[in-house]
């Protein structure tokens, strides 16, 4: 495997492990408190992390694709 798909390939694990983590938090801050506002903070990270990451938002203004 090029090192290109080996760091994608680690980023995306990371991205994926840090998901697990902020769902395991979001679950405890809801179960054992009540603030709602660190429920949504939760949220708007994982949901960033997964449109930046997974969707692949951010190479739509990248110059390497070549206006593709």
């Amino acid at each position: 495997m090029d090192h290109k798909k080996s760091a994608a390939l680690q980023q995306g694990v990371f991205v994926f492990i840090a998901l697990a983590v902020l769902t395991a938090v979001e679950y405890w801050v809801g179960v054992s408190t009540d603030l709602a506002a660190l429920i949504a903070i939760l949220f708007l990270v994982k949901a960033a992390l997964v449109i930046n990451f997974y969707m692949h938002i951010s190479r739509l203004s990248s110059p390497e694709e070549g206006g593709h």
